[in-house]
């Protein structure tokens, strides 16, 4: 059974118990040991890092150092979170100024950073560590092949070099629940979550245009891996229709909840009632 350092963040647990819960239910059932980590802070994304670059590498620093006392790699549910991880570690890697400004603040605390641990997003995880047969194995209640459209969320992807993460991973995996992935035109566009707090009609405006692209191309659902992109493509359709006078009723999922009702588990253990658009249209297209 392989084990992980579970970071997860301020936002899902805050906000986004379905997510969790969905999350802990699909590695529990694949065999999966998420160890919740303690004593961390906030990764600071995006802004500490926007107004303190070192003070926000020394916090990611000191989550990424204990960590690697037990010996485990990092897996997160957040975009930001992991970003925030990948890309401290990244760049202490290759700066030696840096880490050792960085292991001068550790060393109060009684930490180091080494460099020695990996950080990767669950869905990675899901990926490399368990695979596509062994998770193909476990869908006994697959999708009719009804249309997903995939948000794979900017801190997943950018900087390349550095996440390493290759939207052909999602793909996968969303297929494997029965689904067809519907692609968009502008399926690399932000949602605008970031951007929410300082221009909002700028916000909803990439929000909207996500949704729109989705829908023309012929997506019933989108599905999202980051809590950010999701509350914002959830959220932002309740506004629409007075911002734009359109109505487009797109349910968007966290892919665990997919996973998790394409493996059998009831809606009520993955807090589909939670989705602000109703998504419980899902389970129409359930083939068993």
């Amino acid at each position: 059974m392989p084990a992980y350092n579970l970071y997860m963040g301020c936002s899902v647990p805050a906000n986004y118990p379905n997510y969790e819960a969905s999350m802990l239910k699909v590695a529990l059932a694949l065999g999966m040991e998420l160890e919740y980590m303690e004593n961390v802070a906030c990764c600071g994304s995006p802004n500490l890092r926007a107004i303190d670059y070192l003070g926000w590498l020394t916090v990611n620093a000191r989550t990424l150092a204990i960590a690697e006392e037990n010996g485990h790699d990092i897996v997160t549910p957040c975009n930001g979170c992991f970003a925030s991880l990948k890309d401290t570690l990244h760049h202490l890697k290759h700066d030696e100024s840096d880490m050792k400004k960085v292991n001068s603040e550790l060393k109060k605390l009684g930490l180091t950073f080494k460099g020695t641990i990996k950080v990767r997003h669950f869905i990675e995880a899901l990926y490399t560590d368990i695979g596509v047969e062994e998770i193909r194995k476990k869908v006994t209640n697959p999708l009719d092949g009804i249309g997903i459209s995939i948000h794979y969320g900017c801190h997943l992807m950018r900087p390349a070099d550095v996440t390493g993460f290759r939207p052909e991973i999602l793909d996968e995996l969303v297929s494997l629940t029965g689904a067809t992935v519907i692609e968009y035109p502008i399926w690399k566009q932000c949602c605008g979550a970031t951007v929410l707090p300082v221009n909002e009609p700028l916000a909803i405006r990439l929000a909207r245009d996500k949704i729109k692209s989705m829908k023309e191309a012929g997506a019933a659902f989108a599905a999202v891996v980051c809590p950010a992109c999701g509350n914002q493509l959830d959220l932002q359709q309740l506004g629409l229709k007075d911002s734009y006078g359109e109505v487009y009723d797109l349910p968007v999922l966290l892919y665990p909840q997919i996973l998790a009702l394409a493996m059998g588990m009831d809606e009520s253990e993955i807090g589909l009632e939670m989705n602000r658009v109703p998504a419980d249209t899902i389970l129409d297209h359930l083939t068993s």
